[in-house]
């Protein structure tokens, strides 16, 4: 009988054209693998990573250079190229972050002499300011009822479940601040309910502890008896199920906030992100520190929670110019009150 050999698949995505397998880029695979393997990216970020270093590779090659030898000039260059090419800032960054990361991955196995990225500066990305609901807002949101009068019996079961399920995963999206695929992933076994955390797995596998309220375990209580009711045999354990047992999905939940945005009236484009950059503005407005609220979002830099503290005073700046005698729009001058110096 006549085997086929099967050519194995790569450990990192094909480009188009002709490569030859040179020392750079026999390292870039190896750095993909890494990512992969021990990581535990996802595809996407590591096929953006790959088409990143594969593009670094070419221009190297171009110019003739030796990749174990490369100052930091060289590349703030390649960086002032790529805004050449009309890059904005956001993909030079991206380009940044991936040739860094290959280069500290060798320099750690003794590749390269020196790690070249310490004296160069980073490619400045202008922040969006996240959009978050008020706490007036987000009270109506979980107020509302996702219940219709006058159905019959085996409906309103099934509306009485659906109802306090839809109520259970908003409560959780604002109480702990998960993202909606880590939502759409929570399984029993994730709570502590002695202690009142859960045990997420976010980005690149990492799991962290987020604590979650009592008004969440209060709802969890009416929802736990309702699930089993439509909880299935080996249809897998997860917190948030639809009628037919099968575990919600990250759409199924999208249009649960949309729908309750509707009913609560709220005239804001809402998005599962909104609800967590929500969670984190709260916290930081009241008094939490910024360490705390990174953990619990489950950032692997400060840097990205920093931009809530932009957040906290732009609404500083809303209330001092609203409420200032001295702001235009709250009053003029300090004599406008009758206390005029005599």
């Amino acid at each position: 009988m006549k085997t086929e050999n099967k050519a194995e698949k790569p450990e990192y995505p094909e480009v188009p054209g002709k490569i030859r397998k040179d020392g750079l880029e026999r390292f870039i695979g190896e750095y993909i693998s890494f990512l992969k393997i021990e990581r535990g990216l996802s595809l996407n970020t590591i096929s953006s990573y790959y088409l990143d270093l594969m593009k670094f590779h070419a221009y190297v090659e171009r110019e003739k250079l030796d990749f174990k030898a490369l100052s930091p000039f060289f590349f703030q260059n390649f960086l002032s190229y790529l805004a050449e090419l009309g890059l904005n800032a956001k993909t030079r960054a991206r380009f940044y972050s991936s040739i860094k990361g290959f280069y500290k991955f060798l320099f750690k196995r003794g590749i390269v002499s020196e790690f070249p990225f310490k004296d160069i500066e980073y490619p400045f990305i202008s922040k969006k300011l996240p959009n978050f609901l008020t706490k007036e807002e987000v009270g109506r949101i979980l107020s509302v009822e996702f219940k219709n009068e006058g159905v019959r019996k085996k409906q309103k079961q099934r509306q009485d479940f659906e109802n306090i399920r839809n109520k259970a995963a908003i409560e959780l999206l604002y109480s702990s601040g998960l993202r909606i695929s880590e939502l759409a992933d929570i399984k029993l076994e994730n709570f502590n309910f002695d202690m009142n955390f859960i045990r997420v797995r976010g980005k690149g596998s990492k799991e962290r502890i987020v604590p979650f309220g009592t008004p969440f375990k209060d709802i969890l209580k009416d929802y736990l008896p309702l699930r089993q009711k439509y909880a299935k045999q080996g249809g897998g354990n997860n917190l948030f199920i639809a009628e037919k047992g099968h575990p919600l999905t990250r759409q199924g939940l999208w249009k649960i906030i949309k729908k309750a945005a509707v009913l609560a009236k709220v005239d804001k484009n809402i998005t599962p992100h909104m609800l967590r950059h929500t969670f984190a503005t709260h916290l930081l407005e009241g008094g939490a520190d910024l360490r705390s609220i990174q953990q619990m979002l489950g950032h692997s830099s400060i840097s990205t929670t920093e931009i809530y503290t932009h957040t906290d005073i732009s609404h500083l700046k809303q209330q001092h110019t609203k409420f200032h005698p001295r702001n235009a729009s709250g009053g003029g001058t300090s004599g406008s009150n009758g206390n005029k110096n005599k």
